[in-house]
C-alpha cells in the first residue's frame, strides 16, 4: 500500500498492478475516494466490488470535535451517513492543528478501523476544503472508482483472462444521440484510463484530420451533455 499520499485530494484503482488470487482482482494501493454510507453498509473488510480498500478519503461536514490528552475525535457527516474519525496524538510532540470550523466541509484521509463493532477512520490527514469544487470532484471520483472496480470485477473474457483496458471490445461506449464525429472524440477520451484523464493536445493528436478543426466544439458539446468532465485542469478530460 502506497502511504506517501502525494495526491491527498483523491486516488484511484491502480491498473498497473499484477492480479492475484483466482478471481484475478487487482489490489488497491492508492487513496480511494468513498462516501460514508459505503463504509457503514459494508460488512467485514471494506471492499468495492470485491477489491479491498483500506486507505480512503471522505469529504463531509464536521459536526463535532472532542479533544483529550491522547486523541482528537471528529464526527463527520455527508449525505449518506455519519462516522467517527480519530486522530491519535503523539506524546511530547507538538503538531500544528489544522484550522477547522464546526459545520464546515473537511477532507479526511485515513485508514479504516473497527472499534467494538463500530467502523471508524484512523486519521492520517484532515484539512478544510479550499473550495466547493472539491466536493463536486469527490463525487465524480467516487462514481469513477465504483464503476472501475465493477469493470475489474466483471471484465474477464471467457477464458478468465485479466481484463485488458486496451481491448476495444471491452469498452462500453454509449454514443447514442451523437454524430459520428462526436462519437469519435468521445471514444478517444473514453479509451484513456489514466487518473488525470487525457489532455486536449493528445485528443487533437489522435483525432482524424477531417474533423480536427471541430475538436474544441465537440469537446464543449460532450461536456455540456454530461458525457465527459474536466479533471485536474480545464484541458484534461475523462468520460463519465
Amino acid at each position: 500500500m502506497d502511504t506517501s499520499m502525494d495526491n491527498s485530494k483523491g486516488g484511484f484503482l491502480n491498473d498497473t498492478l499484477s492480479v492475484s488470487g483466482e478471481k484475478n482482482l487487482k489490489r488497491v494501493q492508492n487513496v480511494i475516494p468513498v462516501m460514508i454510507g459505503q463504509i457503514l453498509r459494508s460488512s467485514g473488510d471494506f471492499e468495492i466490488w470485491g477489491v479491498p480498500a483500506r486507505m480512503i478519503t471522505i469529504l463531509g461536514i464536521l459536526r463535532n470535535v472532542n479533544e483529550s490528552t491522547t486523541k482528537i475525535t471528529y464526527e463527520i457527516e455527508d449525505e449518506t451517513g455519519a462516522i467517527t474519525a480519530v486522530r491519535w496524538l503523539e506524546a511530547n510532540k507538538v503538531m500544528p492543528e489544522p484550522s477547522l470550523e464546526i459545520n464546515s466541509y473537511v477532507r479526511v484521509v485515513g485508514l479504516l478501523r473497527e472499534q467494538n463493532g463500530t467502523k471508524q477512520i484512523f486519521v492520517l490527514r484532515i484539512s478544510p476544503l479550499e473550495e466547493l469544487n472539491e466536493l463536486t470532484n469527490h463525487l465524480l471520483e467516487v462514481t469513477y472508482v465504483t464503476l472501475k472496480a465493477e469493470q475489474l470485477f466483471k471484465g474477464k473474457d471467457s477464458n478468465n483472462a485479466p481484463f485488458n483496458d486496451d481491448d476495444d471490445s471491452k469498452i462500453a461506449n454509449d454514443c447514442s444521440g451523437m454524430s459520428p464525429e462526436q462519437a469519435a472524440i468521445f471514444n478517444i477520451i473514453q479509451a484513456d484510463t489514466s487518473d488525470s484523464g487525457i489532455e486536449r493536445s493528445v485528443v487533437r493528436a489522435r483525432t482524424p484530420s477531417h474533423i480536427l478543426r471541430d475538436v474544441d466544439n465537440i469537446i464543449h458539446f460532450l461536456i455540456s451533455e454530461g458525457h465527459i468532465y474536466t479533471t485536474c485542469t480545464d484541458d484534461h478530460f475523462k468520460a463519465t
